[in-house]
C-alpha cells in the first residue's frame, strides 16, 4: 500500500511522535521510511557573500549541524525500535513548508506522515503552521499526529 513513507521531523517531541508511527508503517507495510530534517537557517552561497564571513567558517558549522542532526534522528530511531525498518535520512536547506512539498513530489512518496505543534503563536493563525500548508498543498495524503 505505502511502498515510500515521507517523515519530515524537526526532532521535537511532536515530531519524533510521528516517527514513531511513521516507524510502525514503515514495518507494517514494509515500505521505504525516508525522514526529512530541514534547515531554514542555512544561508545559500549568494548570502554568504553577502555576509562578509569566511564561507569555509560557515560551511563548517553547517557540517556541525547536518551531523549533530543526523546523530539525533539515528538517536531517536534507536529510541523508537527503528532499526530494522528500511530508512534513509536526508538533511536539506531551505524553507521548510516548500521543501517538504517539493520533495514528496520528487521521491513520490505515498504518504507523508508529520507532527504538529498546534497553532500557538499569533503567525500561526496569520500565515498557518507547516502541517497545515502541507495538508493543503501536498498532493499525496497527509497523515498529521498531533
Amino acid at each position: 500500500m505505502y511502498k515510500k513513507i515521507l517523515c519530515p521531523i524537526d526532532l521535537s517531541p511532536r515530531s519524533k511522535s510521528a516517527l514513531s508511527i511513521a516507524i510502525s508503517y514503515a514495518r507494517l507495510f514494509n515500505s521505504e521510511l525516508i525522514i526529512l530534517n530541514i534547515h531554514d537557517e542555512f544561508l545559500n552561497k549568494d548570502e554568504m557573500v553577502m555576509s562578509r564571513v569566511s564561507i569555509d567558517s560557515i560551511m563548517d558549522e553547517y557540517k556541525n549541524i547536518a551531523n549533530d542532526s543526523k546523530n539525533k534522528i539515528l538517536d531517536s530511531v534507536t529510541k523508537l525500535k527503528g532499526n530494522d525498518v528500511n530508512k534513509r535520512i536526508v538533511l536539506k536547506e531551505g524553507n521548510v513548508k516548500e521543501s517538504i512539498i517539493n520533495y514528496a513530489n520528487k521521491i513520490k512518496s505515498d504518504i507523508i506522515i508529520m507532527g504538529t505543534n498546534g497553532k500557538d503563536s499569533l503567525k500561526d493563525y496569520m500565515i498557518g503552521t507547516t502541517a497545515s500548508y502541507i495538508v493543503e498543498n501536498s498532493k499525496n495524503p497527509v497523515l498529521v499526529i498531533p
